[in-house]
């Protein structure tokens, strides 16, 4: 498999949740990583585990009174929020090929790529310093209002990042591996907050 089918398959899986491109990357990396290197989560998984995280750090400053009233909320707000990020496209704009820094006998492909993206072209802002003057119906609200913009952005916005594919040799063969393609989504995810908090 060529590495940009291989960069597919890791977006596809890791920002889109995909379960299709799950298994097929599985497929691909048990040829030469074996049984033990495949992911073992399913994306459903995956995808409640990542939205029940990030509600509750967007929670965790506030009281637990606040917390339990606008739970819910909150996980709507990061449902529409991977809602969007499904509906994001990559394009790869170059993919070189450099030695390894830390193995002079493994090559790396490090692709370069763009992300575009829809986010709301305004947004509902609140002064989340002052947490503690902030009242359950006002995040609530707040909330409410965020999830809409997000469900309706119209705005879009390019990210240009790099992803490196590690290169693994069996006999003839090129194998193409990254152990870390969380990274994809925690690029895309701290872009998006950016802009979307920037209040332009």
């Amino acid at each position: 498999m060529k590495p940009d089918k291989v960069f597919g398959l890791y977006f596809d899986t890791f920002v889109k949740h995909d379960e299709n491109a799950l298994n097929n990357l599985n497929t691909y990396l048990k040829g030469f990583v074996g049984e033990d290197g495949i992911y073992k989560n399913n994306t459903e998984t995956a995808y409640q585990e990542e939205i029940k995280g990030l509600t509750n750090l967007f929670l965790s400053g506030f009281s637990e009174n606040i917390r339990e009233e606008c739970s819910q909320d909150a996980k709507n707000y990061f449902i529409a929020l991977f809602d969007r990020y499904k509906t994001a496209t990559f394009t790869i704009k170059n993919m070189e090929t450099m030695r390894n820094d830390y193995s002079q006998s493994q090559d790396i492909s490090e692709v370069s790529y763009d992300v575009t993206i829809k986010v709301p072209a305004k947004v509902t802002i609140i002064d989340l310093k002052k947490i503690k003057k902030i009242s359950a119906k006002e995040l609530k609200e707040y909330l409410k209002n965020l999830t809409n913009e997000l469900v309706n952005a119209d705005k879009e916005i390019s990210l240009s990042e790099k992803f490196n594919l590690y290169q693994i040799y069996k006999g003839t063969d090129v194998f193409y591996w990254n152990g870390g393609p969380q990274e994809l989504l925690w690029k895309l995810n701290n872009f998006y907050f950016k802009n979307i908090n920037s209040g332009k």
